[in-house]
């Protein structure tokens, strides 16, 4: 029984997260639907002025894991409907 609870619980928390290979594909001038049918809906999205920033929660790979840091926040941003910048949202971004 507890298996049974436990599997649908398990890929429904996974599910709205990104892994850490799934960002390797997101290049510079690529549209928003491009990033989108990459990595799915963002999380949040914040809008200025002819550009947005989305972001998205990856997961750590098993080594990088720590019982307190399990994933990381993942930023792409736009300008003029086209990837400018893209990395992690706690270091400058790449791109």
């Amino acid at each position: 029984m507890t298996r049974i609870v436990l599997v649908p619980l398990m890929a429904s928390l996974l599910a709205g997260c990104v892994t850490a290979s799934t960002v390797d594909q997101v290049r510079a001038g690529m549209s928003p639907d491009q990033v989108q049918a990459i990595l799915g809906d963002p999380e949040t999205v914040a809008h200025a002025p002819g550009s947005q920033c989305s972001y998205y929660t990856v997961l750590k790979d098993f080594w990088s894991r720590t019982p307190w840091t399990m994933s990381n926040r993942y930023v792409v941003c736009y300008d003029e409907g086209r990837v400018k910048s893209f990395g992690r949202a706690d270091t400058p971004t790449s791109g």
